[in-house]
């Protein structure tokens, strides 16, 4: 029976830093090491390719691997007091994919209540947060960045009217605002122009969409949004 059956995704994925760290430091890998690929790694651990890029896009958000498109992943860092962290940091965030999960469920139907009911104020903050997301980007600074998307999910959740699901996405972005998703976040920011690019234009589109008062589009570009964030930070498919 295979032992990562019953096991999240999340966790699997946990599995797979956990033994390309271990490899690391038992010296299997040095500095400058080539990896094996996805399909090698996959096999090797019993999971999917989604956990093992899930894996590798942690350790290269943590500089400790080198991902080169068309060539490989290579090992950028051997210091054992940075895998240590990179362990422990992980150890007490696998469950991240789950809260991230949820706060897809919640915002996607959010997004399709404030269509409908959306004040003229709340629209203008929603498009004030909008334009510091895109100031930030373009000065590069990813906190900045950080705070403004959240003022404009947030203000999204407030335009409900419902005073429970402001709370409850409230309570998730806290969850999720941990050091290992930051670091994951952040480095997709710095160095994906393109993830950059495509999330300012999702918020573009559903700031479209909330003056259109279009549900079924706001709902729409919500659902893609997070799609595509899934794909490219966790890695699936």
């Amino acid at each position: 029976m295979d032992p990562t059956s019953g096991l999240p995704e999340g966790r699997r994925s946990f599995l797979v830093l956990d033994r390309i760290v271990q490899a690391i430091r038992s010296g299997e890998y040095q500095e400058g090491a080539r990896l094996p690929t996805e399909r090698e790694l996959a096999d090797l651990c019993g999971v999917s390719r989604s956990s093992v890029r899930e894996a590798l896009s942690i350790l290269s958000a943590l500089d400790i691997v080198d991902r080169r498109v068309g060539d490989g992943t290579y090992v950028r860092c051997c210091d054992e007091r940075v895998l240590s962290l990179t362990l422990e940091l992980a150890r007490g965030e696998a469950d991240l994919r789950d809260t991230f999960e949820l706060q897809r469920i919640l915002e996607v139907g959010m997004a399709e209540l404030a269509a409908r009911i959306m004040s003229a104020d709340q629209l203008a903050e929603v498009q004030a947060a909008l334009g510091a997301m895109e100031g930030a980007a373009a000065h590069g600074d990813v906190e900045a960045y950080f705070a403004a998307d959240r003022r404009f999910h947030l203000t999204v959740a407030a335009a409900t009217g419902n005073a429970l699901l402001e709370r409850q996405l409230r309570s998730l972005i806290a969850q999720m605002d941990r050091p290992l998703w930051r670091t994951v976040k952040g480095y997709f920011i710095r160095h994906q122009a393109e993830y950059l690019n495509r999330s300012l234009a999702a918020h573009r589109r559903l700031l479209s969409a909330f003056r259109l008062r279009d549900t079924a589009l706001a709902r729409r570009v919500m659902e893609e949004h997070f799609e595509r964030i899934r794909g490219e930070i966790f890695g699936d498919a």
